[in-house]
């Protein structure tokens, strides 16, 4: 009788060993399932919010304007406008631009909020940023392409000729 007590207590002891086993296997993968599901929700959300338009265009010897408005329900801080990726050139010809708060040394741009209703520096929605356009040299007349996406890849483009 001894023998099955200690052949059961030797099973039970094993199943226990296996089973916590399992679970230091399983739950770290599960863990990082959960973070990783979680993280792009949180992502999808921020891009749904967010929407973007350009309104207009309008070009002055070497520097190019742009109207974009904010037509999401979220708000851009300073770091966000300056982290987007510009596109601007005649079609078929353009090139990405960086950003320079001076607008130096060409080609680059640069941003100025055009009715910070709120006055809290922000990209709110309903207003608009002006995005001034340094070309290396004068823009002629032709077709050219404007692209803007913002960090969280959320973009708008338009074509039109001067």
């Amino acid at each position: 009788m001894s023998e099955a007590a200690i052949t059961t207590a030797i099973i039970t002891i094993a199943c226990v060993i296996c089973a916590v086993m399992l679970i230091s296997a399983i739950y770290p993968a599960m863990h990082r399932a959960t973070s990783s599901v979680i993280t792009t929700s949180a992502k999808l959300g921020e891009r749904i919010e967010t929407s973007v338009e350009i309104i207009a265009e309008a070009n002055e010897t070497s520097y190019e304007y742009v109207w974009v408005k904010n037509t999401g329900s979220s708000q851009l801080a300073p770091s966000d406008i300056e982290r987007s990726d510009i596109f601007f050139g005649e079609t078929g010809n353009f090139q990405r631009l960086s950003y320079d708060a001076d607008l130096a040394p060409a080609p680059c741009w640069n941003y100025s909020i055009e009715n910070d209703n709120n006055g809290n520096g922000r990209w709110d929605t309903g207003e608009t940023v002006k995005i001034t356009i340094n070309c290396s040299s004068n823009i002629g007349s032709g077709d050219y392409y404007f692209k803007i996406v913002l960090y969280n890849g959320v973009s708008d483009e338009d074509t039109f000729s001067i």
